[in-house]
Formats: C-alpha cells, structure tokens, sequence
C-alpha cells in the first residue's frame, strides 16, 4: 500500500533531519534541548548536506500536519468538521470525531496536529540558525535555504492561528525559551508572519518554471500577504498582493479544468513534491473511491446540491461511484491519480492563482468598485461554463455570490471552507443547519490538554472546552 510504502522510506529522507537536528518527540515545548553542536555545524558546512535538511521538512509537510494531502490533513478533518465531507470511518477515528464534533481538548488528533507542526516549525528553526550561522555555505544556498524557511514558518503559523486562536509564535530553537513561552494574539501572530514574509521576499527567486514550484517564490510570499490581508481585511493590500501574482504573466488559470491540478498547470503557485518519481498525491490515494461504501469520506449530499446547474466544476472535479443497491457516493476528483504512474502527474497543490481572483474580488466588493469585483467572480465562473453575473450595487449580493464561488472553486482544499464561514461569520449561520450539535466555540479548536499541563503560560484554554 502507499501509505506503508511512504512510511518506510520517509524514515530514510527524514533520518538527516531528525538525528542532526534534533527533533523533539513528544511536545514542542520540549524541543530545543541541548544538542550536538559539532553535528549540526557539520550540516551547514556543505551545500547538499543543508538543502537535504530542508528537502526532510518538506517531507514532513506531505506526510502529516495541515498541509499534508493525507487523511491527517487539513482537508480531511477541517471538510469533515463542517460541511464538505461525510465521514464513513469507525466513529473513533480521527476524522469522525470532527465529523460527530466530538473534539475535546483531549483528543488525539488535537494534540498530533498541534505537536507534529510546532516540531515541523522547530526543524525549519533549526534549518534558519544553521544557515545563518554558517560561514561555509554558498550564498545562492544560504539565501535559498533562509528564504524558504521563513516562508514556511509565516504559513504554519498562519494555519495555527486561524485554527487555535492565540498561539506562540516559535522562531527560534532555545529550550528555555520554547518550554515556557507564552500565546501572541492573533493580531500578534499576524505581524510575525507578515515580517517573516517580508524578509522571505528578499531571499527567493521571483518564480520557478511550470512544473517545477515545489519550492516557495516571491508569488507564494505574495499570495500568503494577501491571504492574510483578507483575513485583516485590510482590502488595499489585499488587492496590492493579489495584484502582484494576477499581474505576472507566468502564472494564469487554466482553461480546462481537468488540468488545474497537473503538475505543469500554469495557474499552480506552490506544490508539494511526491517522495518518488511514479508516484502522485495523498489526495487521489485518499479521496478517489474504488469500493462502496466508502470506508473514509465522501461528499456530502448538501454539498453536491449546492452547486450551480450547468457548473463544469461539478463534471470534472467530483467523482461518483454507486453501490449494488444503486446509492450513489460522491467524491473529491480534482486529482485524477490514485496511486502509481509511469512519472508522477500531479503534485499537491498548495496555493493557486485562482484563490487571489478570489480575494481581491472580494477587496473590491468592500472597496464599492463593483464592476472590478464582478470582472473577477466572472473569471471564475466563466471558466467552469456559467453565465456571468449581470451588473449590480448590491453588497450583498455580491458578497453572497463570492461565498458561493469560494465554496465551489477551492473546497477539500486544506480547510478553506472552515476559515472562509469564519471569516464571514457565517458558522453560527450555516453550520447548526447542518449539523445539530454545532456550538458557538467551535469557530476555534481547543488548545490540547497536555501542551496547557506541561507549560501554564499556554493558559487559558479557548473557551467552551
């Protein structure tokens, strides 16, 4: 199975990574403890030896945490949380617990996403100091190696925050410091990844060729900028980001959509690689049914009436599969691939040029400039095959239409969906339609139990829990 065949060579590909640098077992409050110097300066002494660090945190993000395509992703559990996937796996699963919404601050899978990328940000930490304090790495490297560990540090965070709520905001590898370090506001939290952000912008190339964006850009630091200008809803910037990436002429939607989630699709931004050449995504692995009844997830039936007739996303990003009793099960398709191909055809998708359409349609909305806004909604919609929408003032319409097209355009797509009913204040609105223990509280997961045992400074747990 992949999944086996993954678990046994990331072993490999992370060993460098885990011995050199340290990596805490059970707790980011417990990374950071004395190491072996000697070892670690003997990494960043050589150009290979540094970039095959980096190479074992990019591993760990495919393999577990928010970005991970697998079923401890984002996803997977955030789509089944509110109300893009059904779950089918035994109700002790991970996933089920969010699908029932019976999290609790003690729940495994809290404590895993919350511990496995605070260590994945304690090696990127390491990787950043053992650049910076290196007198033997080329420059090129050097300035390559820094640029991309800042950038990830700003997007795990990021992904922490608008989860978890306050946060600490972890930049470097002293124990002393990590074991009794305290939360940052989210206001907070945003000002550090916007300055990691920033100084990212100095140090990565401008682009990289199609096919070839398995590492961060200057376009991906402008995509995130943007992101979390939505998100503050600070609407000029937001348009002065999406702006930057929309006006360069390398990156542009596809116009089929079958080829928006290839390899080599023009409008990608930043991809995962897979560990091998023949091998593809966790999603396809994850989502694609072979079998019924699914013994995972599937859409939602409510998520499936909910798209427009006539939506070219509906045809060619779900999958169907019906059973022997003639039910019919829905699926995410948006990649094609199961498993193995004779070389890899899709990469996972991080981010992608249509989520900026996205969020400076929606700067324009707040801004009055109407016409701009429906130009870019209609971008979206004219190339999954609907009709554009007729000239109008009205806010709120406006704003209604773009809710709609992000849930169309980017669901299963690393918890959009959650953030996005959030950032709208739509979850309290939305949510106890679909499921009926939905609480207010739920707009943030709570902090796990261990992690407020082990360092007090973590206090108070998010309310309700």
């Amino acid at each position: 199975m992949k999944s086996t065949i993954i678990k046994n060579i990331i072993l490999l590909s992370l060993l460098l990574l885990s011995l050199l640098l340290c990596k805490s077992c059970d707790s980011f409050t417990d990374v950071g403890l004395p190491k072996n110097q000697i070892t670690r300066d003997l990494v960043f002494k050589d150009d290979q030896l540094a970039k095959s660090a980096m190479a074992g945190v990019y591993r760990s993000l495919e393999e577990s945490g928010f970005l991970s395509g697998s079923s401890s992703g984002a996803q997977v559990i955030l789509g089944a949380y509110v109300d893009e996937l059904q779950s089918y796996a035994p109700a002790t699963s991970d996933v089920s617990v969010f699908y029932q919404l019976s999290h609790m601050a003690g729940s495994s899978k809290i404590s895993s996403l919350w511990t496995s990328t605070y260590s994945q940000i304690y090696n990127i930490n390491a990787v950043i100091e053992g650049v910076e304090n290196s007198e033997n790495l080329s420059s090129e490297v050097r300035s390559r190696l820094k640029g991309e560990g800042l950038f990830l540090r700003s997007i795990l965070h990021l992904y922490l925050v608008q989860t978890f709520g306050s946060i600490p905001y972890v930049n470097s590898t002293n124990y002393e410091v990590n074991q009794s370090i305290s939360k940052s506001s989210i206001a907070q939290v945003y000002v550090q990844c916007k300055a990691d952000l920033d100084a990212a912008l100095s140090l990565l190339p401008e682009t990289l060729a199609i096919g070839n964006r398995i590492y961060p850009t200057k376009m991906a630091a402008y995509t995130i900028l943007a992101r979390i200008a939505y998100y503050e809803k600070n609407w000029d910037a937001a348009i002065q980001y999406s702006n930057a990436v929309i006006g360069n002429a390398q990156y542009n939607m596809e116009s089929d959509l079958n080829k928006v989630f290839l390899k080599d699709s023009s409008g990608s931004i930043w991809q995962l690689l897979p560990f091998s050449s023949i091998y593809n995504t966790y999603q396809g692995n994850v989502f694609i049914l072979n079998t019924t009844p699914p013994t995972n997830v599937a859409l939602r039936q409510d998520f499936i009436n909910d798209f427009e007739p006539g939506d070219g996303r509906r045809t060619a990003w779900v999958g169907q599969k019906s059973d022997s009793q003639n039910k019919t099960y829905y699926y995410p398709y948006k990649y094609k691939q199961y498993s193995t191909s004779t070389s890899s055809l899709e990469y996972s998708v991080i981010l992608r040029v249509e989520e900026l359409y996205l969020i400076r349609a929606e700067a324009y909305i707040h801004k009055g400039q109407y016409d701009l806004a429906i130009a870019d909604l209609n971008k979206i919609r004219n190339r999954a095959g609907l009709a554009s929408l007729t000239a109008t003032t009205d806010q709120n319409i406006l704003l209604n239409a773009l809710v709609k097209e992000r849930r169309s355009e980017l669901f299963t797509e690393f918890g959009h969906r959650f953030y996005d009913l959030k950032q709208h204040d739509l979850l309290d609105v939305v949510m106890p339609t679909r499921k009926a223990g939905w609480k207010p509280n739920f707009r943030l997961l709570p902090l796990p139990e261990k992690e407020l045992l082990l360092n007090p400074n973590l206090n108070p747990q998010n309310e309700g829990y």
